[in-house]
């Protein structure tokens, strides 16, 4: 079975296990919370990053 994701910026659907995706989990009390970015938004978003000082 193939798990597809939904993007949290463009909102389209791709492969989990697409090459070029980016995955953030945040950990919290009652669990986590995950957040998905495909690969044509992914430049975009380590480009803002880098701008906050985050590492990629």
């Amino acid at each position: 079975m193939i798990k597809l994701k939904t993007c949290n910026i463009c909102r389209k659907k791709f492969k989990a296990t697409l090459e070029g995706r980016i995955e953030i989990v945040k950990r919290k009390d009652k669990g986590k919370v995950e957040l998905w970015v495909c690969p044509s938004c992914a430049p975009q978003v380590k480009e803002k990053l880098k701008e906050i000082g985050l590492r990629v």
